[in-house]
């Protein structure tokens, strides 16, 4: 990349527009890039290099750079994103403002804000950490909702600055759900599947299942994902990543024969289950708890 341009481009979080690429290309070369894949369009006249990864700063940028705007503010789960909570991959870029945009990755949410209720984080312009949550818990569905209030709390959210948030949202879609999801909210979830599994349980109408059980075995001290002590009951989410292949037999297997030692019955949930059939985990749950 010509000096010029890329000296541009490091001041705009690594983005650069069609302008800005005329100063130092002619357009033949500009078109030569783009059809090589060297250069990727990010939104309406504004590109980034192939190698340059779509973090939200450079997506927040590209944005200001397309709409032509002098400032621009990232908001729901472009500002989760920020922020380190996020719990959705590959969504839109979410901003604040009144322009329409013709591009479906890119989403301008007229939302009226207060200056106060934005900061910088990495240098780009967001809502602060509880009004981005309590936004995303109004709009996601209900397991995405709790997923991202335990990640925001574990980021360092406090639940008194979420509470305080729904109170001025007074009014405003999805506010009712997110208040309920509030109360269920833990910051000692470690997933968001791990989140998404605990709200189908209470759902299910079993008792709120406690987060990252330690339980001291003979063997060590071990971890159960979520569970009931009184009835000595653990769930694990089982993963793919962590739960396939050899390796992961021999770790699982004494893992899961140790807690049986010590009086657990553990029970397994797979992402299918928990996304369309809850009730495969859910309802041995709901019968040993019964025997116990």
């Amino acid at each position: 990349m010509r000096l010029g341009l890329e000296q541009v481009r490091s001041e705009q979080f690594g983005v650069f527009t069609v302008r800005q690429v005329l100063r130092e290309y002619t357009r033949a070369e500009l078109r030569a890039r783009v059809d090589r894949g060297e250069w990727v369009r990010v939104f309406h006249g504004v590109y980034r290099a192939a190698t340059t990864s779509p973090s939200p700063e450079l997506r927040v940028e590209a944005a200001r750079l397309s709409m032509g705007l002098t400032v621009l503010a990232a908001a729901y789960n472009t500002a989760a994103e920020l922020h380190g909570f996020s719990v959705l991959a590959d969504q839109p870029t979410d901003v604040l403002g009144i322009q329409a945009t013709r591009s479906h990755r890119l989403v301008v949410h007229r939302d009226r804000v207060d200056p106060a209720e934005l900061e910088l984080v990495r240098g780009t312009m967001t809502t602060r950490p509880a009004r981005t949550a309590v936004d995303v818990a109004r709009t996601l569905t209900r397991m995405d909702a709790l997923a991202t209030l335990d990640a925001a709390l574990r980021a360092g959210v406090s639940s008194a600055a979420l509470t305080t948030e729904l109170d001025k949202q007074a009014g405003r879609r999805g506010r009712r759900q997110a208040g309920q999801l509030i109360g269920l909210a833990d910051a000692r979830a470690e997933s968001p599947m791990e989140s998404r599994t605990r709200l189908r349980c209470i759902d299910a109408g079993l008792p709120p299942p406690e987060p990252q059980i330690p339980i001291q075995t003979r063997n060590g001290l071990r971890r159960i994902d979520l569970g009931w002590r009184r009835w000595r009951v653990g769930l694990e989410y089982d993963s793919a990543e962590w739960h396939s292949g050899q390796a992961a037999t021999q770790r699982d297997n004494p893992r899961h024969n140790w807690l049986t030692a010590e009086g657990w019955t553990i029970y397994y949930a797979t992402a299918t289950d928990v996304y369309h059939h809850p009730h495969h985990f859910t309802a041995p749950i709901h019968r040993a708890i019964a025997r116990a």
